[in-house]
C-alpha cells in the first residue's frame, strides 16, 4: 500500500512529522504548498517532498491558485493507494479523480456556518466527499449535522496535541532572541474565505505591549502581513523558528487565527485568540469553556489579561497530549482497515 500526504500549512508539517514514522505504508510520497513557513519548517523537520503551487493573498487569486494547484497535483503525482491530509479539499478532489481512498482530518467546523463565498462552499462540499473523516470530539455535533456520521471517527483532544506529544523544550532557545520577556503575535487570516473582517489588531497590540516594555515576536503569514508591523517595534524572525519553543518560553501567545493559541493552551501557557468574529471553532470554544484560552477583540483587555497572568514553568506536562497522539494514530490505522 502506498500513501500520499499533502502538506499545505505550517501546523500540518508539525502534525505529519509526528506521525510519519508510525504510518503502516510501504511507500509514502509527500507534496507541499508554499504558504508562510510551511516548506522551510518541513525541511527543518526532515520532511522531504515536492513543492507544488503556493497560497495567495487575494480572494480571487486564492481561488484560482487552488484550482491551478489541484490540476497540477493531478498531473504530477505518482501512483498512490490512499491520501491523508488535514483540512485539504485539493487532496480529496485528486483522490476522487484517481478513484483512490482519502482520509481527511479536520477541526474547522466554522466553515459550515459562514457562507462567505462560492469557493468556500465548494471546498467544504469536496471535503465532505472524503472516505473517512477524523475530528476532535468537540466538533462532533457540528460535523454530524452536515456529514454522514458513518464516515466520522473522533478523538478526545486537539490536533495540536499530536505533535506536542513529542515536544522537548530547548533550554538554549531564548539565547537567540533579543529580549527575555516577550509575547508571540500572529495576525488574523484576513484573506481566508471564512473571514469577513478587514482590519487587523496587530498594530495596536504591538504598541500596547511596547508601552509595557514587553517584546513582541511577530510571525506574518505572508509577505503582505508584514505591513501591519511596519515602523513598529516588533521582532520578525528572518527564518522559520521552532514555534513550540516560542510558545513555551513566552509570556503569552496571541493569534488572530487559532493554531498557535491552541498550541499554547494545550501546553498550559497563556493563550489569547483575537479571531475576527464572535463565531468560533468548536475546539476553541471548548478551550475557552475549560479556562485554557480567552477570546477578545479589545486590545487593552487582551494586554491586561496577559499582564495579570503568572509565568508558567518552562517544562510543560504533556502526558495528556501523548495519549491523544496514540489515539489519533490508532484512528488512522483503523481508517486504513475500513
Amino acid at each position: 500500500m502506498s500513501l500520499w500526504i499533502d502538506i499545505i500549512n505550517p501546523s500540518h508539517a508539525l502534525f505529519f512529522s509526528s506521525i510519519l514514522k508510525e504510518m503502516p505504508y510501504e511507500d509514502i510520497q509527500i507534496t507541499l504548498r508554499e504558504r508562510a513557513e510551511t516548506v522551510e519548517l518541513a525541511a527543518m523537520l526532515g520532511i522531504k517532498g515536492k513543492v507544488v503551487g503556493s497560497d495567495h493573498r487575494g480572494r480571487l487569486s486564492k481561488s484560482l491558485g487552488m484550482i491551478g494547484r489541484t490540476l497540477a497535483l493531478m498531473n504530477t503525482l505518482d501512483r498512490f493507494d490512499e491520501a491523508l491530509s488535514f483540512e485539504n479539499g485539493m487532496s480529496v478532489m485528486v483522490s476522487k479523480v484517481r478513484r483512490k481512498r482519502s482520509i481527511l482530518l479536520c477541526d474547522n467546523d466554522l466553515k459550515f456556518y459562514q457562507k462567505r463565498s462560492c469557493m468556500q462552499d465548494l471546498e467544504t462540499m469536496i471535503k465532505d466527499r472524503a472516505d473517512q473523516l477524523i475530528i476532535p470530539e468537540a466538533c462532533l455535533e457540528a460535523f454530524s449535522d452536515h456529514v454522514d456520521e458513518e464516515i466520522i471517527l473522533t478523538y478526545d483532544g486537539y490536533k495540536e496535541d499530536v505533535y506536542l506529544a513529542d515536544y522537548s523544550p530547548d533550554p538554549n532557545f531564548v539565547n537567540g532572541l533579543p529580549f527575555d520577556r516577550y509575547v508571540v503575535l500572529r495576525p488574523e487570516a484576513l484573506f481566508s474565505f471564512y473571514v469577513k473582517e478587514s482590519k487587523s489588531l496587530v498594530p495596536e497590540l504591538i504598541k500596547l505591549f511596547k508601552a509595557e516594555d514587553i517584546g513582541v515576536v511577530y510571525l506574518p503569514r505572508d509577505h503582505g502581513d508584514a505591513e501591519y508591523a511596519a515602523g513598529l517595534d516588533a521582532y520578525i524572525p528572518e527564518r522559520a523558528m521552532n514555534g513550540l519553543d516560542l510558545c513555551c518560553y513566552s509570556m503569552a501567545v496571541l493569534t488572530g487565527s487559532g493554531t498557535m493559541a491552541r498550541e499554547a493552551a494545550c501546553m498550559g501557557r497563556t493563550s489569547v485568540s483575537f479571531f475576527p468574529s464572535d463565531e468560533l471553532l468548536s475546539v476553541d470554544r471548548r478551550l475557552i469553556e475549560d479556562g485554557k484560552m480567552i477570546h477578545s477583540r479589545v486590545p487593552k483587555e487582551i494586554v491586561e489579561h496577559v499582564m495579570s497572568r503568572s509565568r508558567s514553568p518552562d517544562r510543560p506536562d504533556l502526558s495528556r497530549s501523548k495519549k491523544v497522539k496514540a489515539d489519533v494514530i490508532d484512528l488512522i490505522k483503523r481508517s486504513r482497515d475500513n
